[in-house]
């Protein structure tokens, strides 16, 4: 290849303009070079539509007229010429009104002065997208090879600049999808974030009216409780003041009697003797219930002997369960303290308690019974309640912490209480908790509490 030519081409490949992706400068320099080395006035870059029916001027330059307005042409009008470039090879019209490729384009050779054309093939990833079409005005122009190689060497170039704008543009469209993704990552997070927080909030609220809720029934037995020994009490008293004007009458009267006296005496002895026992009942289930109440909404890190501080509760939880005629038993063979959150554990041994009443026991039973053990293993204090109720169905036991899971939604079981236990004793507690069930056998919770004071 002449040096004029090669010299043009690695002016031409060296360029940056080629791979920043600015297609339409790339054109005009491959042309520009092309005029330039050919020693032509007019050359454009025909590309196919989709359907490879028709070119259409990209980029046309005539030398001495400037850029040229786009056209257009089909198969439908020039068939020959269309069939020669489907075999995607270069063709070399030394006589372009004679060429059988091109001598259907007469009026369009006329119209500019056109007598050889060379026409090459435009090539990217591989496929044929159009042609570089040289048009010489000069009479006799005979195409060398080397200048055949030339403009093949420069479509080729323009593949390349192809490709550096099909890359710049896919980048562009991924830095803005990334940008609409950040976007919408961003809305989408604000808005798991709010609905996060109005769940929490919603699950904050339940999870405070279930703990009301267990204690409210706490409260209700409770109240039915002491209302046995007060009623007694209030008849006691009754009784006595009756007595009481009985005698002051007789005396009035100037009618009372040793025997009279004596009866009095006794039977008001008694009566005091019924109204104390029976207060002192009312002011011990009390005294228990207040400090279940006061332990299970307040949260102290305080040192705790477990069998009685379980012994105690199990006193105030027992009218919770007396409706099903259940027995609660507490056993405890050593004395065990633990330095723990005494109000979290009142908590979960009440709503482990509730649970049972209302799911193991379904009718009231004489034979129902919950047994409380309260055992040292290891460096670990064990609590394990046990029943000998329903059961729990194979299926459903990996579920019953998980929040809002309930079998009885139908009777107003909101799902929270389990997983109240399971929070208190895995977060606050620092213990853990597992079941073990049989249907028709009964079941078992398992805590584990750290924290033994030796």
């Amino acid at each position: 290849m002449v040096e004029k030519l090669e010299n043009i081409l690695l002016q031409v490949s060296k360029s940056p303009i080629i791979d920043e992706g600015k297609l339409e400068q790339a054109t005009q320099l491959i042309i520009k070079s092309v005029i330039e080395g050919l020693d032509i006035s007019r050359v454009g870059v025909w590309l196919y539509d989709d359907e490879s029916a028709c070119i259409t001027s990209q980029y046309l330059l005539d030398a001495n007229k400037g850029e040229q307005s786009s056209a257009t042409i089909c198969a439908t009008d020039f068939p020959n010429y269309f069939n020669a470039l489907k075999q995607e090879r270069t063709i070399i019209a030394n006589r372009a009104s004679e060429h059988p490729a091109t001598s259907e384009l007469k009026a369009y050779l006329e119209q500019f002065g056109i007598v050889a054309m060379l026409d090459v093939p435009l090539r990217h990833k591989g496929k044929m997208i159009g042609v570089m079409c040289c048009e010489s005005t000069q009479p006799e122009r005979q195409w060398t090879g080397d200048e055949v190689a030339f403009v093949g060497i420069l479509a080729d170039i323009y593949g390349r600049a192809v490709s550096a704008a099909e890359r710049v543009r896919y980048e562009q469209l991924l830095i803005k999808h990334n940008e609409d993704l950040e976007q919408r990552v961003a809305e989408r997070t604000k808005s798991l974030e709010d609905a996060l927080s109005n769940f929490k909030q919603a699950q904050d609220r339940l999870v405070e009216t279930e703990k009301m809720a267990a204690l409210g029934k706490l409260v209700a037995g409770v109240a039915h409780e002491v209302n046995t020994p007060l009623g007694i009490a209030v008849t006691a008293t009754t009784h006595c003041e009756h007595r009481l004007k009985k005698l002051k009458q007789s005396f009035d009267e100037g009618k009372i009697s040793r025997n009279t006296l004596t009866q009095y005496i006794h039977d008001t002895l008694d009566a005091y003797a019924l109204m104390n026992s029976n207060l002192e009942r009312a002011a011990s289930l009390i005294q228990n219930f207040k400090k279940t109440a006061v332990d299970q909404s307040s949260f102290e890190l305080v040192e705790c002997s477990l069998g009685d501080y379980i012994s105690s509760l199990v006193i105030s939880l027992r009218p919770m369960v007396k409706k099903k005629k259940v027995t609660i038993q507490t056993h405890c063979e050593e004395e065990l303290t633990i330095k723990t959150y005494r109000g979290a554990l009142a908590q979960v041994i009440t709503n482990l308690i509730s649970n049972c009443a209302e799911h193991a026991f379904k009718t009231p039973d004489e034979n129902h019974q919950i047994d409380i053990f309260v055992e040292k293993e290891n460096a670990d204090a064990v609590v394990r309640i046990t029943d000998n109720g329903a059961g729990i169905e194979p299926d459903i036991q990996h579920k019953i912490f998980e929040p809002f899971y309930t079998t009885a939604r139908d009777d107003g079981g909101s799902g929270l209480g389990l997983s109240i236990v399971y929070n208190l004793v895995q977060r606050k507690l620092n213990g853990t908790i597992d079941v073990q069930s049989q249907l028709n056998k009964g079941t078992t919770f398992t805590v584990r509490l750290p924290n033994i004071i030796d």
